[in-house]
């Protein structure tokens, strides 16, 4: 960890940070909200001000606040770090921030930066790409708010212009903009005689491109797109969002449409809360970028039969995601483009007002007419109204159900074919299962430096769990990952979390913040529970650990005696093994006051 990430983790007040996002409501100990990252009703995310992390059990994400704002941000560690820096008044230095993966998204950007300076010049001086524009009736505000571009027909324009910038050829092929040909070995551009469409991160920053074909020639794809890179990928994000989002707030909606010229043309004509899927389904992460800044989703996709099925599809991830969904009904024109051309953007507008609910779309496609029907009607509505995090939303859509349908809302509690995960804290405790290695783990990384015997209790369990394997994986790969901290560094709380790697930090910060609750009935939860004795606990879970282990080897044991005869000479050994480790086992489990759950064959 570089200086000014222990200054930055020294002087940042995570709450403080936390509540410049959303306001945050203090119960015991920790601070509460809903989560930021997955729709729910009941807050599952928490802040510790004395650990200075946060954990979202909600979604599982944990960290320090440099993780916090990367989350919240999309941006890189290079960039949070900066962005913490300046909001404290902490010098940057510019070699301490300038970690491999910032200098290699830095040095991707400004690719980008210089392939839409060229691509720009480039549409400035074609007269073929202006008149296309101009025949799609897109004016020149659209073409600058959007940064259109125009791709030259020559096979290595942009190649010689990048490459005489200084940039190398691998970067320029790991960007996605230059391919090398596998016959003669020569780069050459990936992009040629094609309008450019820039595909922009929230932040504004184009990571990619979309080039849609000005040929006639059959044998071209319409569209071609850029590959995915380490900095670009297709699922995580949506086209226009960047312009969007402001007009995405204040109207509390967002309209998706499916193509680049749907959006630029909706728009071009004033209504500025519309993103595009490009041809995709809305993955999870899309649906989370829009869900911060609207609860209601418009589906306007193409009027055919792809555009439509492609709406039934949205559908799902969109109620995964605590929207509020409707469908536009298909009018004039087989896309939003052609319909605003052909009965303008009012006619649009209206269409929008008028959508209704994905119920009514489902009911008017799959039809009630037979029981066939009906029963893949009924199939489909089960499924998707379970989707629905919020359990108020659910019963609003079942009251919808049985109005238009007659089916009634307890239905589909009986129809519920797989257990929902009950909202915030109730999740956690759901998920939890109370084991000696897990709690060894929280143990260890909760109150490292409490002295055991005259020991700082890392030391004492990196020497106690350094030679053991966890039987599970999640556990065993943060056990591997303490075992190599240097823990002499004093590592604690937020500095803890930035010293280990993203597999095992969720689950470290899960176990900073975990606490059990009374029962499993238990409706509360006590962020500020009873003080407890670390050393106690660790001797106690050590024993129940050693008690796992040697049940482990009293069944090997058995197993292996009970393919063996009596007269075997081995026998007798196996037998006085198992006897000593029955004794063993009762030994601890007496001085822990330890009920067996279980009983071994007495031999």
């Amino acid at each position: 960890m570089g200086r000014l990430a222990e200054e930055v983790l020294r002087r940042a007040d995570i709450v403080e940070v936390v509540s410049s996002y959303f306001p945050l409501k203090k119960k015991g100990s920790n601070y509460w909200a809903l989560s930021p990252f997955k729709p729910e009703k009941t807050p599952s995310f928490a802040v510790s001000p004395s650990k200075q992390i946060f954990k979202c059990f909600s979604s599982g994400k944990g960290g320090n606040v440099i993780r916090f704002v990367m989350e919240m941000e999309g941006i890189s560690y290079g960039e949070a770090l900066r962005k913490l820096a300046e909001r404290y008044g902490i010098p940057v230095e510019e070699e301490a921030v300038r970690s491999s993966d910032r200098s290699l998204r830095e040095r991707y950007l400004s690719i980008y930066r210089e392939v839409v300076r060229f691509y720009r010049e480039a549409l400035e001086h074609s007269r073929e790409a202006q008149a296309y524009l101009k025949g799609r009736g897109i004016r020149s505000e659209v073409v600058d708010k959007f940064l259109l571009g125009y791709a030259p027909g020559g096979w290595d324009t942009l190649t010689r212009r990048l490459l005489a910038l200084g940039f190398d050829d691998t970067s320029l092929i790991e960007a996605g903009v230059v391919s090398r040909s596998e016959e003669t070995g020569r780069l050459y551009d990936r992009f040629r005689h094609r309008l450019i469409f820039p595909i922009q991160d929230e932040r504004g920053e184009v990571i990619a491109l979309a080039g849609r074909k000005l040929s006639e020639n059959p044998d071209e794809p319409k569209y071609l797109n850029s590959p995915e890179t380490a900095f670009y990928r297709k699922s995580e994000v949506l086209y226009g969002l960047f312009q969007a989002k402001g007009f995405i707030r204040k109207a509390d909606r967002v309209v998706v449409v499916e193509g680049y010229m749907d959006c630029l043309r909706l728009h071009q004509e004033g209504m500025g809360e519309v993103v595009a899927v490009s041809g995709t389904a809305l993955s999870e992460t899309q649906v989370q970028l829009l869900r911060r800044h609207a609860r209601r989703m418009y589906l306007a996709l193409d009027a055919d039969e792809a555009g439509q099925l492609a709406a039934e599809r949205n559908i799902e991830p969109a109620l995964s995601g605590g929207f509020f969904v409707y469908v536009v009904r298909p009018g004039e024109g087989k896309d939003p483009d052609e319909f605003v051309q052909r009965a303008g953007i009012e006619r649009f507008r209206e269409a929008v007002e008028q959508a209704e609910n994905w119920i009514h779309f489902l009911i008017a496609r799959v039809g009630l007419d037979d029981a066939e029907k009906r029963y893949r009607l009924y199939e489909q509505l089960g499924q998707l109204l379970w989707r629905v995090p919020d359990p108020y939303m659910r019963r609003a859509y079942a009251d919808e159900i049985q109005r238009l349908t007659g089916v009634e809302p307890a239905f589909w509690e009986s129809f519920r074919s797989a257990p929902q995960k009950r909202e915030g804290v109730e999740r956690v405790s759901e998920g939890y299962h109370l084991t000696a290695d897990r709690e060894l783990l929280r143990l260890w990384v909760s109150y490292p430096y409490c002295e055991y015997r005259g020991r700082p209790l890392w030391a004492v369990l990196r020497e106690t769990l350094g030679g053991m394997v966890f039987p599970d994986a999640h556990t065993e790969a943060l056990r591997a990952a303490l075992t190599r901290l240097p823990w002499e560094e004093g590592l604690e709380g937020a500095l803890l979390l930035e010293k280990l790697d993203e597999d095992v930090r969720d689950l470290a910060a899960a176990l900073m913040m975990e606490r059990l609750p009374v029962s499993h009935n238990w409706r509360q939860w006590d962020d500020a529970p009873l003080d407890e004795n670390p050393a106690e606990l660790f001797e106690s879970n050590y024993r129940r650990l050693a008690l796992d282990h040697i049940q482990k080897l009293l069944e090997e044991n058995q197993h292996i005696m009970e393919t063996l005869s009596e007269e075997d000479p081995s026998y007798r050994e196996h037998l006085e093994l198992h006897r000593v480790l029955l004794e063993k086992r009762r030994e601890v489990a007496e001085r822990d006051g330890i009920i067996l759950p279980y009983r071994l064959r007495e031999i």
